[in-house]
């Protein structure tokens, strides 16, 4: 079989066929190979189209595969190809061809005689081998991502090169459905959203801030115990701080206010690295005082747009467990190995595997700092993973504004790869802020800046963290570890004796709520229904208490995978078991 991605691409042109067949007064957009299949955007003008379509559309796919049509490449002037878009009345075509420089020439893809498009490819030779496929949903997109512009419908689907593929594809598909964390958040009562606070600004309500609040401990901890000391931000700063920083001149759509008391140009913070670096030149350092650890969980502001908002995967408001390092040049490798190692322990802890990727950066604008200093921090980089023995991949364009990176991409239950902690070498912050340092010769040196989060946004980590457990958290950072449930009301002594052993259990971990963090169901309903309650809410542990149990100084102790019956007198070594 061909290359996956132009059959993909192939079959992109196939559906603008099939539906210009079917609806002869569509006008057609892009229509590219992507992850895991292809889209089309279409224009069907009054024409309403729903997933109830896709049957008949795909039907005549199949039948246009079937004619084992060959695909032909062929060039024409700009003019000429414009003159195509203008008479076949594609407006969207004609603005892509427009943007063209007057001397290029265009190609175009022939389906045999039933389809042209304007493409410029890569395509199989013809339609005889282009593996399985099905139409997969509907979705609205806005002509080249502007809110302003027109709404088309974009029709996706899926292709593989056997069934077999395709088949797992769509159970992994409907795994992540069930796995999907706004449902979780929903059941288990982790967050919720209004409509007056705002889209993608999440409000968690207590048991989730109990989650958010155990996984920064987690991610902090690590620091903490190198040596990083906590600093407090504000979350506004006047816009000279980010235009010196170099934020605001390359995203100068930035939310901005101007103070009516003061007269001063405010900005919401996007980021915090501006802040602590002001904070380390708030007073002479030395050589000796080198490497600085500052490390902060604080929220930053970026704005979206509503069609990229994803319940916590894309926010507007971000928590980041955020630190910062200004050392000399030969403390980076040191410092990196540190991380490194948090970041790999941190992982293998909550049992996903971890991916390196080297973010460097790509020929476009967006970056600040020389070219020599790019140069040098990425070479620097790429030695540190060698010397870590490191398995990563480059990834060109995924740099940070002001420097290449490491990012760990995390691997999730079901093969889903996310990008999660990340670490960033800076030369080009510490300039731009004349940060400086005594060296041992009094001569005045430039520090270097190590950027570094553990989970990154804590709201995207949980997301993913979240849907990797399917909602089953492990008993250390379940907002609730243990419910009892009583089968009536007459035993209320013995279960304030079993409250007290657990008030009594000390967990003797680095987090904060440092006891069993529990509740006691003793509602009138019938113990199926409780016992339900508490498996719908995903409660690591359900002790079940009755009269009998009362009798014989026993509870009932039901996990996840197991049910066991112990006395009280053994119910506080078993919750230590549990930790």
């Amino acid at each position: 079989m061909e290359d996956l991605e132009k059959t993909r691409h192939t079959l992109s042109h196939v559906l603008a066929a099939a539906v210009k067949d079917l609806y002869p007064n569509a006008k057609f957009g892009i229509g590219p190979a992507i992850e895991n299949g292809f889209y089309y955007d279409i224009d069907f003008g009054k024409t309403k189209i729903s997933d109830s379509d896709l049957k008949k559309i795909e039907k005549k796919m199949r039948s246009i595969i079937a004619k084992k049509l060959p695909l032909v490449k062929r060039t024409v002037s700009r003019k000429e190809a414009l003159k195509w878009a203008n008479d076949n009345d594609q407006k969207y075509k004609a603005e892509l061809i427009i943007e063209l420089p007057d001397d290029e020439e265009v190609s175009f893809y022939d389906l045999g005689d039933i389809y042209t498009d304007l493409c410029k490819g890569p395509h199989a030779k013809d339609t005889t081998k282009l593996g399985v496929f099905k139409l997969d949903r509907i979705a609205g997109a806005y002509w080249r991502g502007d809110e302003k512009r027109e709404m088309l419908t974009r029709i996706y689907g899926i292709a593989f090169p056997t069934q077999k593929e395709l088949d797992e594809y769509e159970k992994k598909q409907a795994e992540a459905k069930d796995r999907d964390h706004r449902k979780i958040g929903a059941e288990l009562d982790l967050f919720c959203f209004s409509n007056l606070v705002g889209s993608g600004l999440p409000l968690f309500t207590p048991r989730g801030t109990i989650l958010r609040d155990l996984l920064n401990d987690f991610a902090q901890s690590y620091r903490i115990n190198r040596g990083y000391k906590k600093v407090c931000i504000s979350h506004i700063a006047n816009i000279e701080l980010y235009k010196t920083s170099g934020h605001y001149e390359k995203f100068p759509e930035m939310l901005q206010f101007v103070s009516q008391e003061s007269g001063d140009h405010l900005a919401l913070k996007p980021v915090s690295c501006p802040h602590h670096s002001q904070i380390y030149a708030s007073s002479p350092r030395s050589y000796k005082d080198l490497p600085i650890k500052y490390l902060e969980t604080t929220m930053v502001y970026r704005d979206e747009r509503k069609g990229e908002l994803g319940g916590l995967s894309r926010v507007r408001a971000i928590t980041q467990d955020d630190s910062h390092v200004f050392c000399t040049e030969d403390q980076v490798g040191d410092i990196f190995g540190e991380l490194i190692e948090s970041a790999k322990d941190l992982y293998s802890k909550i049992d996903m595997k971890l991916k390196l990727r080297l973010s460097f950066r790509d020929d476009k604008d967006g970056y600040i700092g020389t070219p020599e200093m790019w140069k040098k921090a990425e070479s620097s980089i790429k030695k540190m993973a060698d010397k870590f023995k490191m398995d990563y991949f480059i990834g060109e364009g995924e740099a940070a504004m002001y420097g290449p990176k490491m990012d760990f991409m995390a691997v999730d239950a079901i093969g889903r790869e996310w990008q999660l902690a990340t670490v960033q070498l800076d030369y080009a912050l510490p300039t731009r802020f004349k940060l400086e340092y005594t060296d041992a010769d009094g001569s005045k040196k430039t520090p270097i800046m190590i950027h570094c989060a553990l989970v990154g946004s804590i709201e995207r980590f949980m997301s993913v963290y979240l849907e990797h457990t399917a909602g089953w958290l492990p008993m250390w950072c379940a907002p609730e570890n243990v419910r009892i449930l009583t089968v009536n009301n007459k035993i209320g002594d013995y279960v304030d004796a079993i409250t007290k052993t657990l008030d009594e259990t000390e967990l003797n971990d680095v987090l904060s709520h440092n006891k069993i963090r529990y509740s006691v169901d003793d509602s009138a309903d019938s113990l199926g229904k409780k016992i339900k309650r508490a498996t719908d809410f995903k409660i690591p542990c359900i002790i079940i208490v009755g009269p009998k149990d009362a009798e014989g100084n026993t509870v009932s102790i039901r996990l996840r995978d197991r049910e066991e019956n112990i006395k009280l007198s053994e119910l506080s070594e078993f919750l230590k078991k549990l930790k």
